[in-house]
């Protein structure tokens, strides 16, 4: 395919009803081009649901990419890379690409990127790069994406990503009263492949954030019992409003008709034991 049919294959993936499928597809080309147009993977790594979905296969939907620093953290801008991503999206045949940048805060860099397919139609997809936690870094790999080509792309490896989705599990706080089911449902994923969890790494997330003192040691137990209290209080039937419509299997969205707390309660012991062994893992 030549890049003359890429922004055509996008309008007729949204003219058949498969907007998330090509959601997919254009955030692909966002990591093609900072993969082969800006030195971003050499200070930046990917986590969180989108990295799952693309580089592990992960059964579900996801909207926006998220990334932590890994060096450069007080200088990095992400406004610094709109030049050069506006000449990738025009050589790719995507001229009507809006990017944005919000970069608010001091913890968090915000933007988005914008393609319009037609007056009624567009693919947003947002992006959040964190800076980093003082201390201690996320382990990292390099894998490999291949649409609409083969690129490379720097990620938080599973047991590190497994901690990033353990803090906003334990402290995200999405709207009033609503859960983000994708969170639970990624732990899910988790467990079942028996990832180790990278204890350190979530240490100093969560002291960062306060939830920990800065004398205080993260230990397996401690992070069971956190764990526990969210478990024992979370809405399951606001897990599933959120996460069915991104859910890719069918047999999988009739078996989690089925959760309850006591599910997730039960995964305890599974999750204290990731990060007992992460640790001998980490000490050998």
């Amino acid at each position: 395919m030549g890049v003359t049919g890429i922004f055509e294959e996008l309008r007729k993936g949204i003219e058949a009803g498969k907007k998330l499928d090509v959601l997919e597809k254009f955030q692909n080309l966002i990591l093609l081009g900072l993969s082969v147009q800006t030195d971003f993977f050499r200070h930046a790594a990917m986590f969180g649901g989108t990295s799952l979905r693309i580089f592990h296969n992960l059964p579900r939907f996801s909207e926006d990419l998220d990334f932590t620093l890994v060096s450069h953290g007080a200088d990095f801008s992400l406004a610094s890379y709109r030049d050069a991503m506006s000449r990738f999206f025009t050589d790719m045949g995507l001229d009507d690409v809006k990017i944005n940048i919000k970069e608010e805060g001091e913890d968090v860099l915000r933007g988005s990127i914008v393609l319009s397919i037609n007056r009624s139609e567009s693919l947003r997809v947002k992006i959040d790069i964190e800076r980093p936690v003082a201390g201690v870094m996320p382990r990292t790999e390099t894998l490999y994406g291949s649409y609409p080509y083969n690129y490379s792309a720097r990620i938080c490896t599973l047991p590190s990503s497994f901690a990033g989705k353990m803090d906003a599990l334990i402290h995200r706080k999405w709207g009033s009263k609503r859960v983000k089911g994708r969170d639970w449902y990624d732990f899910l994923w988790y467990i079942r492949k028996g990832t180790e969890l990278d204890i350190n790494w979530l240490e100093a997330r969560l002291k960062a954030k306060g939830t920990l003192d800065p004398v205080e040691k993260l230990t397996p137990e401690l992070l069971g019992e956190m764990y526990e209290k969210r478990a024992s209080a979370v809405d399951v039937g606001g897990i599933l409003r959120d996460v069915q419509g991104f859910m890719t299997e069918e047999l999988e969205k009739m078996s989690s008709l089925s959760w309850t707390n006591e599910l997730f309660l039960i995964q305890k012991d599974k999750l204290v034991d990731s990060a007992k062994r992460y640790l001998l893992a980490d000490r050998s």
